[in-house]
Parts: C-alpha cells; sequence; structure tokens
C-alpha cells in the first residue's frame, strides 16, 4: 500500500509540475510587458498561481483514478460470486483484454476475433493457435507474406505438437481432433497460395489473386477455429444476468445478424 500511495504521489507531481511550468513563462513574459502596471502584474501573478493549483489538483485526481481502477473493476466482478470464482471465466477475461490492448493499429478490431476472445475458456493452447491464424490474416491485407507464412509454421507446430492439451478441454474429444485434422489439411493449400503470392511480381494481378486466395482460405481456417473454441466452453454454462434485467428476452448463446442500412436522400 505504501508503494502505491508513493507511485500516485509521484504521478501526480509529475503531472503537476509539468503544467506549471508553461503558465510561469507566461508569467516572466507578461510581467515585462506591464511592468509599468503593478495592479496588472497582481492580477497575472494570482492568475498562475491557480492555474499551478488546478494543474496539481488534476494531476493528482487522475493518478488516483488509475490507481482505483483495478478496484472498482474487482468490485464489479463481486456482484457475481459464482462467476468470480471461477477460473475459466476469469482467465478469458484477462486474455480477451491483453489481446484487444494496444494502440494505434494495433488495437484488435476484428469483430469475430473479439468474440473468440470472449469465451469463457481456459486453454492457452488453443489460445496460441488462434493468434497464429488471426496474424496470417494481418499479414496477407498488409502484404507480409513473410511473417505470414511464419505465422502458418506456427500454426501447423502448435496442432501437431498440442493438439492432446486442446481436446483435453473439449466436450467431446473426437469432435474438436476432427476440426483440427480439417484446420491441418487447409493449411496445404493456404501455404501454397502464400508461397505463390511471393514469386509473383508486386502489385500484378497474379500476385493479388494469390492474395484473395490466401485470404478465403484464411477465413474459412478461422471459422472452424470459432467451432473448435466453443466445443471448450463448459457443458451447462450460463452468463449471469443482473436482477434489473433478468425479466428482459435474452439470448441464450450467440447468433449473426444481418443488417442492411440504406441511405436517405
Amino acid at each position: 500500500m505504501r508503494f502505491h500511495n508513493l507511485s500516485l504521489f509521484l504521478l501526480g507531481s509529475q503531472i503537476a509540475s509539468t503544467s506549471a511550468f508553461a503558465p510561469q513563462t507566461v508569467q516572466n513574459a507578461r510581467t515585462s510587458l506591464y511592468a509599468t502596471n503593478p495592479q496588472q502584474n497582481v492580477v497575472d501573478t494570482i492568475e498562475s498561481i491557480d492555474a499551478t493549483v488546478k494543474g496539481a489538483l488534476s494531476g493528482m485526481a487522475l493518478a488516483a483514478a488509475l490507481w482505483t481502477a483495478p478496484a472498482l473493476m474487482a468490485g464489479t466482478m463481486d456482484q457475481f460470486p459464482s462467476v468470480a470464482s471461477n477460473d475459466a471465466f476469469s482467465t478469458s477475461i484477462a486474455s480477451a483484454k491483453e489481446m484487444a490492448s494496444g494502440s494505434g493499429t494495433r488495437v484488435n478490431k476484428d469483430p469475430e476475433s473479439l468474440l473468440r476472445y470472449g469465451l469463457p475458456i481456459k486453454n492457452k493452447e488453443v489460445r496460441d493457435l488462434q493468434k497464429s491464424i488471426e496474424d496470417i490474416k494481418i499479414n496477407v491485407s498488409s502484404k507480409r507474406k513473410s511473417a505470414a507464412l511464419d505465422d502458418l509454421k506456427k500454426a501447423r507446430g502448435i496442432i501437431n505438437t498440442k493438439e492432446s492439451k486442446m481436446t483435453a478441454s473439449c466436450r467431446d474429444a473426437k469432435v474438436c481432433s476432427d476440426i483440427l485434422a480439417s484446420m491441418k489439411s487447409d493449411l496445404e493449400p493456404l501455404e501454397g497460395t502464400l508461397r505463390a503470392s511471393v514469386d509473383y511480381q508486386s502489385g500484378s494481378d497474379q500476385e493479388r489473386k494469390a492474395l484473395d486466395d490466401s485470404y478465403l482460405t484464411q477465413d474459412k481456417i478461422q471459422k472452424k477455429l470459432t467451432t473448435l473454441e466453443e466445443q471448450m466452453i463448459p457443458a451447462g454454462y450460463q452468463t449471469p444476468v443482473p436482477s434489473d434485467y433478468d425479466d428482459l428476452p435474452q439470448l441464450k448463446g450467440r447468433a449473426t445478424v444481418e443488417m442492411v442500412v440504406k441511405k436517405t436522400g
């Protein structure tokens, strides 16, 4: 607790001190401009002090908010003790937050990926497989062909060496084993189109077609990955609904909704 309090104080002080320098510079300039007006100098000095105090308070408030955020999250989970005690659920939340974090272009904006990370499962091997397969899509989109081939190699290695650990988490191990075999089979044509795209001239129609074919095959594989991970959801699992909303219609499971948006005018 002492460490957190010290961090809070230092963070608040740092932000406050940063904002304190700018008003002081303005104050020096104003003093020279209004040297003949003592009353104005007094007003400027008060404004400078006021800005510094506001900067300090703002900095300390921001630090306090960052420091207490985990406690607020924990408090929310305490409302659902049956869920908070479920290791699979807690791990899936942490994993989803971790893989969706980042900045700029590295933020996970793929809705299907985020839905997979939101599944209440606890299996490190399938999460590693998911990352490799999804990275293929990212690298194909940016024409980083060698990187996509490296990810394909990682995915194949995980399926070859970690199948037993993945199927152990499934409700039906035979179903998951068949899905993994099908995914592994689809990696062959994906590797073929990726290698073909490397050989074609950059910007050519042949390269474009090879990359498009790779993209479609990757999408086929990741849909099978979704089915695999859904097999790992504990039998009888139900998402807790707060009592304020439990009388409303509920979607048990997941659904795909097709929407048509029309622009008027």
